[in-house]
């Protein structure tokens, strides 16, 4: 196949953008020829949908990407992953759906390839990093180049999450202040979404530090990915001040989850023990009556019209001698 039809996907391109030196975005048309610009006159940022048959058949076929990085854009794995060469850098991670029809808490991978004069990302479900992305870069923001691009990708990946967690510190204060009244309240099914949301949040923070921690602290990295690596090192410190204020969304929710079992535990034993106040106080009035309701012959109070008022008093004095005799054991102390 010619080389100028190669570069002109047919279908699956959602968006493309040329930026030119000083980090100006101008949109491409989707039918123009798509090609990493040479170094000074900027970099090109394709955005392509996977579904699409096209798309993977024009990854599969340009020749600017190289065999592995093809591979992994077109693979069906979803775990995060990074890897790189002499002069380019591929891999995928976690991001969060872009679908207000389904659970925007679901993760899903976004796939990405960049090098000198061009980025490739590229998914099969919309995602919230790349329409944010356009959305800032829509509204006039800069940006230096395909490290730079990334960077901004995987900002808008911590800002989402940043907001998640804003909402789940807010949640946790509302169920500990419930938790914390005297009154009876289970917060139990509050805490299970909760406790969800944080293990999610963790789980996507851990796929993105492992792989930029890799790339940041290989030794073998030569100086062609200088700025990769300052970005690597930048969202690291970012990554692990976030994860550490998803342990403490964790711990939070493991200790509510424990107050709220020890104080309905201290109710139930309330309970039961009142319980079991009243069934000692009503046992001796249930052996008088069951006495006197014996059908037997010599039994007192059968002869006159008020033999159940001495049986009544019988079962009273009963009971009185049992709270005397439960009060002397220090049963109510």
């Amino acid at each position: 196949m010619p080389a100028d039809r190669m570069a002109r996907p047919v279908s699956g391109v959602i968006w493309a953008y040329r930026f030119d030196g000083k980090g100006q975005a101008t949109p491409v048309a989707l039918d123009a020829c798509i090609r990493p610009l040479a170094h000074g006159e900027g970099f090109l940022w394709v955005h392509l949908d996977f579904v699409d048959r096209l798309a993977r058949d024009w990854i599969a076929g340009i020749d600017w990407l190289g065999p592995q990085a093809r591979r992994l854009l077109l693979s069906p794995d979803d775990y995060p992953a990074l890897e790189y060469d002499a002069s380019s850098v591929w891999g995928r991670f976690s991001d969060t759906l872009q679908d207000p029809d389904e659970d925007s808490d679901r993760t899903v991978p976004m796939r990405f390839a960049f090098g000198p004069g061009y980025l490739v990302s590229g998914r099969r479900h919309p995602v919230r990093a790349a329409a944010l992305t356009r959305t800032k870069i829509d509204s006039g923001h800069p940006v230096g180049g395909p490290v730079a691009l990334f960077e901004v990708m995987i900002e808008q990946v911590l800002r989402a999450i940043a907001e998640t967690l804003r909402a789940s510190r807010a949640e946790a204060d509302s169920i500990e202040d419930r938790v914390l009244d005297e009154r009876l309240h289970d917060e139990s099914r509050r805490l299970g979404p909760l406790r969800r949301t944080a293990v999610k949040l963790h789980r996507q923070l851990s796929g993105l530090r492992s792989i930029l921690r890799e790339f940041a602290e290989d030794e073998h990295v030569d100086g062609s990915h200088v700025a990769s690596r300052a970005a690597a090192e930048r969202l690291l410190r970012r990554i692990e001040t976030l994860d550490q204020e998803v342990q403490e969304v964790q711990d939070r929710a493991r200790f509510l989850q424990d107050e709220i079992a020890a104080k309905l535990a201290t109710i139930s034993n309330r309970h039961l023990y009142l319980l079991s106040v009243m069934t000692a106080l009503l046992m001796p009035p249930t052996l008088v009556t069951g006495f006197f309701g014996m059908n037997t012959g010599g039994l007192p109070f059968l002869e006159g019209v008020h033999g159940w008022i001495g049986a009544s008093l019988i079962g009273g004095l009963a009971s009185g001698c049992t709270l005397l005799l439960l009060r002397r054991l220090g049963f109510f102390e």
